[in-house]
């Protein structure tokens, strides 16, 4: 497991990335003041998980980096503080 997928997110960035209503332009400022990154294939493994997008979708590194970060943040505030990848 990376080191990013080890730490609890940050509380403004929970709250940022996991309100009701479109969080995309947060997620995005998450990402770039996180550098949140990680293995491409391991992410794209990940996401594949939750049959949300599909495989051609999974190919664009940065949306994935800001998908996985979006998911992250709403597990935390449901109670999961970590993200664990496979």
């Amino acid at each position: 497991m990376d080191a990013w997928a080890q730490c609890e997110l940050p509380p403004a960035c929970i709250c940022d990335c996991s309100s009701s209503g479109p969080v995309d332009e947060a997620v995005e400022f998450w990402v770039k003041r996180l550098d949140f990154d990680g293995p491409p294939w391991l992410m794209r493994r990940h996401l594949r998980g939750y049959c949300a997008w599909t495989a051609a979708d999974l190919c664009d590194h940065q949306a994935n980096r800001r998908r996985l970060l979006w998911i992250w943040a709403c597990n935390c505030r449901d109670g999961d503080s970590l993200l664990a990848l496979e």
